[in-house]
């Protein structure tokens, strides 16, 4: 029996000979794989170095972008907004501009010129006085928060209407009030009470129901401790405003709370008076007020200076520090702006709209609207503070119409009475203002052409 691989004895025929050939062939192929050895690990080391070098490469190249973003990125410390809103000139963070002008005063020759088809009608359109007072949109358009004085209450919608020296005006004035712009109207006056009860609260669901905020007679107790505090839509921060009134005209409120007083010194009411507005102004302050006016009515008519009442008032308010302007209307005449201590004082705002007076008291025929700058940071306690005054000449007035007229150096809605008359007129106001020595700096005539804002 043969034993092996029969393939094997034909490829070797000589035996032995085929076993030491194989043997000759293994040094060379053992150098050949050696070299190819030493060839693939030195291509190894040149591929991992490179890989090693391209790796850090990336590496730096993350690590740089990553330094870069950081540059890029926002400070971590977080930007304060500003709110200059409708300032010409707002020299802080924040800043609200007031408009506030003289009384409403309606008599009946001023409302006829506006009488609807049917004065009777109760839907609104007994009267139209928006003409009457649209042309303070442009100033209402260069301010933030714009405040009315009421001078008197209003009648039912369709009268019976009255008029000196008990008012009852036709409604449609707060209709006109709440179109052309005002966010606010105090009504503290002496004529508050000429309705009673009843044209208090007529007078406040009216402007209630308008939208428009209020202060100075209330419908109920609780209403008269509420301060009234406006946000400025611009942002710039909150005002608080306060009010009250000297006189009643010899009427007795059915409550005290019904109408804010300011009694003179004489009255054995006078230093609760004080109490009470100044308790209004640090409630306001609670509720976020930034700032806080006081409006003051009074009662002495047709004078260029302040009476007695209003200065000694004045001045005793400004002492309490609860206050960052005090204004004033009532005399139906421009009075002074001064600053007493720290407190900014506008006396008399004159007459916003009114029927034409005598040469005699020709002062009633002319007002001053005023804007109030205060500049600070909003919800910031000691950081506020008034920073300009415009005030603007105005005339009940345009030509033959009744029309609120400005009487400014740039002309913006052309002459009112007359190029003489206005000139002298708008020099008398420019010499009442400055009469208790207001610096120019801060107190100035208000050219709105000139600061941009007459669109």
């Amino acid at each position: 029996m043969r034993i092996g691989n029969p393939r094997h004895a034909a490829d070797t025929p000589h035996g032995g000979h085929g076993v030491a050939g194989t043997r000759t062939l293994g040094l060379p192929l053992a150098i050949i794989v050696c070299v190819l050895l030493i060839v693939g690990a030195a291509a190894g080391a040149l591929y991992l170095r490179g890989t090693s070098q391209q790796d850090a490469s990336t590496q730096a190249s993350r690590s740089q972008s990553v330094i870069d973003s950081d540059l890029d990125r926002p400070s971590a410390v977080p930007t304060v907004a500003e709110h200059h809103g409708n300032s010409p000139d707002c020299p802080d963070r924040d800043c609200i501009a007031l408009m506030v002008n003289g009384d409403l005063l309606f008599h009946p020759h001023l409302w006829e010129h506006f009488q609807g088809a049917d004065p009777a009608a109760t839907d609104g359109s007994a009267f139209n006085f928006v003409p009457l007072l649209q042309p303070m949109q442009r100033y209402m358009k260069a301010s933030d928060i714009s405040v009315c004085e009421f001078e008197t209450p209003i009648a039912q919608r369709g009268g019976p209407y009255t008029g000196y020296p008990v008012f009852a005006i036709p409604p449609e004035v707060a209709d006109a009030a709440a179109k052309v712009g005002f966010q606010a109207c105090t009504h503290a006056t002496n004529h508050s009470w000429d309705q009673g009860a009843e044209g208090v609260n007529r007078l406040w669901d009216t402007l209630a129901g308008l939208g428009i905020q209020q202060t100075g007679s209330y419908k109920t107790e609780a209403d008269s401790m509420k301060p009234l505090v406006i946000d400025s839509p611009t942002g710039g921060g909150k005002l608080g405003l306060v009010t009250g009134t000297v006189s009643l005209n010899g009427f007795e409120a059915d409550a005290d709370w019904r109408v804010d007083r300011l009694r003179e010194a004489s009255d054995p009411h006078h230093q609760s008076d004080i109490d009470r507005a100044v308790a209004k102004a640090k409630a306001a302050r609670q509720q976020g007020a930034d700032v806080v006016a006081m409006a003051m009515h009074s009662v002495q008519e047709y004078i260029d200076d302040a009476d007695d009442w209003q200065v000694s008032e004045a001045h005793e308010l400004a002492d309490t520090g609860a206050f960052d302007v005090i204004y004033g209307a009532g005399c139906h005449c421009v009075q002074p702006i001064e600053k007493y201590k720290n407190t900014w004082i506008i006396y008399g705002t004159g007459n916003a709209v009114t029927t034409d007076a005598p040469a005699s008291r020709i002062v009633n025929n002319q007002g001053m609207t005023a804007r109030i700058q205060f500049a600070g940071k909003k919800g910031e306690d000691g950081s506020w503070r008034v920073s300009r005054i415009d005030w603007l000449p105005t005339a009940n007035r345009r030509g033959a119409d009744y029309r609120w007229c400005p009487i400014s150096d740039d002309h913006p809605d052309g002459t009112c009475w007359s190029t003489e008359q206005d000139a002298q007129v708008r020099q008398r106001i420019h010499d009442v203002i400055y009469k208790r020595g207001a610096d120019p700096n801060v107190v100035r005539e208000w050219l709105v052409t000139k600061e941009g804002s007459g669109k």
